[in-house]
């Protein structure tokens, strides 16, 4: 079943796919997507040689041959994919610089940080936006992850946000309906997904177009250099800007429980749980409404079932972690997305209780004008269904019953 409807296909990306051929054919704008030249090219840009650890270089040659042989991406897709290859490979050089110059960004130590992880749609952006109002608690934000460089500086109005908004508005354009399905602004908390890019192991990359060659390579991969580098931006971010606790979040932890606590081994962990029948429509949807501004054929059946395997293969992991290290579930904390929504502070406060940290009236204020400013629905109704994806409710529920019995997820009404 391909995806077609001309809805979500604004005219802007239907002109420039007509005429962007004719454009590159003329040699104005470069369609490359070779690894070896994409590195040459943010070399010659920033006028540097240094990307940092070496271990980059196998997954994105492996990214860049799924993006030629396997997307099928058009020629806003391949423009989208070059513009951000070069973004991150330049933004890798700029760090290795800043790490030369200015010691004090290696020497900064990251501290007990707070993870929140969980399938999409089970509340873990709330409550990231939510422990986000605690000035205790710094999240990375978008501006600060999308252009790393130089190190943030307390208390200074940065260009980048300018910037950033302005590449984040272009992407509203490109995908009106994203919006819709996750909130997304310069200044708003970023995912880690969106971090661990930088080091070209993140599931971003097969969510935003077709490399399945890739994401095979991903889901046996080390996701310690994931990590690693991970901790490299954070440090980053901290050197001119005093954190006491980090608080940070993606779905995308759920595949690597292991490799995250090996590097931060003092790390607390909130793990967010939810039927998965009423998320996996949702996430198959957030999928092709990013695939169908960069390609002319989107696959929803096979989006379904990919994305229903990787976040059972996601949840199984992360079972099967804390369950082989009881020693550890001391560091997790479970919340469940219906008792997030009927009581949020009744949750919130298990979570202060957990992260032995006060709960203070005017973070308490803080929260309840975040919630009164941000219901959910205000940039339209997000609607799905698994139908749509070619989900069986029936045979997912049995593939995600594990999972269920185990943290005694109940099955929600349809």
């Amino acid at each position: 079943m391909s995806y077609t409807d001309p809805l979500y296909r604004p005219s802007l990306i239907r002109l420039a796919n007509r005429g962007g051929p004719l454009v590159a054919s003329l040699g104005l704008i470069s369609t490359s997507l070779d690894a070896k030249a994409l590195m040459a090219e943010a070399s010659r840009r920033a006028r540097l040689t240094d990307f940092g650890p070496e271990d980059f270089i196998e997954p994105l040659e492996i990214l860049c041959r799924s993006y030629l042989e396997e997307a099928k991406l058009n020629f806003v897709g391949i423009v989208s994919a070059r513009t951000y290859l070069l973004r991150l490979l330049t933004n890798r050089l700029l760090m290795e610089r800043d790490r030369r110059t200015h010691p004090l960004v290696a020497e900064q130590e990251i501290t007990a940080p707070v993870y929140i992880l969980g399938l999409p749609r089970t509340g873990s952006t709330l409550l990231f936006e939510l422990l986000a109002r605690d000035p205790r608690l710094r999240a990375p934000l978008s501006w600060e992850v999308m252009l790393p460089s130089p190190p943030p500086v307390a208390g200074v109005r940065d260009r980048r946000i300018r910037q950033v908004q302005r590449l984040l508005d272009w992407v509203d354009r490109i995908a009106p309906e994203f919006k819709k399905i996750h909130p997304v602004g310069a200044e708003l908390p970023q995912e880690c997904i969106a971090m661990s890019a930088q080091a070209f192991r993140s599931i971003q990359f097969h969510t935003t177009n077709y490399v399945p060659h890739y994401q095979a390579w991903l889901d046996s991969a080390d996701l310690v250099p994931a990590y690693e580098y991970h901790r490299r931006m954070l440090q980053q971010f901290q050197a001119c800007t005093p954190t006491d606790r980090w608080l940070l979040k993606a779905p995308g932890h759920l595949f690597g429980p292991q490799a995250l606590l090996a590097t931060y081994p003092d790390a607390h962990i909130i793990q967010t749980h939810r039927d998965p029948l009423k998320v996996l429509g949702s996430i198959a949807s957030h999928c092709a409404s990013l695939r169908q501004a960069f390609s002319e054929d989107i696959d929803l059946e096979d989006i379904g079932a990919t994305w229903s395997r990787l976040w059972a293969l996601g949840l199984e992991r992360t079972l099967e972690f804390r369950a082989a290290n009881p020693a550890l579930e001391s560091r997790f904390l479970d919340v469940r997305y219906a008792e997030l929504i009927a009581n949020p502070f009744a949750v919130l406060e298990d979570i202060y209780a957990h992260l032995a940290l006060s709960f203070p009236p005017e973070v308490r204020a803080r929260m309840e004008q975040y919630l009164v400013e941000n219901r959910q629905g205000r940039h339209g109704q997000h609607r799905y269904s698994l139908e749509r994806y070619g989900l069986d409710p029936e045979r997912e529920w049995r593939r995600f019953k594990a999972y269920a019995e185990s943290y005694g997820v109940e099955r929600e009404a349809a």
